[in-house]
């Protein structure tokens, strides 16, 4: 039974990680296209709902950590997590004047790039995990 649980856990955080992974990749994406072709004006309007799906996606990591699927410390992904919901729902999403500034291109691609490189790593680890077993 441990053992068919500890599959479902690795199973589920894969899937997890591979969607977190295809959502940030998806804003990185918008965000050069969006850069390229229209300029940083736009580009907050073009990743909007991606990065607020993406963002708020990342509470799962709390749950993660009180449930005990992760051993990430809580008092480490809480300020973290909490920080980024507040800059994306509370700054970004909240004060329209700011969206078209250059500085929240380069925040969008600064965490396209982390998140995506992380989940990378992350689900290739897990991936390799599970097929081992």
């Amino acid at each position: 039974m441990a053992r068919i649980l500890s599959l479902l856990r690795r199973l589920y955080l894969t899937v997890y990680n591979w969607a977190v992974f295809l959502g940030w990749s998806q804003v990185l994406f918008l965000a050069v296209k969006t850069l390229k072709d229209s300029g940083h004006e736009h580009v907050y309007n073009a990743v909007e709902k991606p990065l607020q799906l993406a963002q708020t996606a990342a509470v799962l990591e709390i749950l993660h950590g009180l449930v005990g699927l992760v051993r990430s410390p809580i008092t480490a992904t809480l300020p973290q997590i909490g920080s980024r919901l507040y800059l994306t729902w509370v700054i970004l999403y909240s004060v329209p004047e700011i969206q078209s500034h250059f500085l929240v291109t380069s925040l969008v691609i600064s965490w396209s790039i982390t998140e995506a490189s992380i989940m990378s790593k992350v689900t290739g680890v897990i991936s390799s995990i599970i097929l081992i077993v």
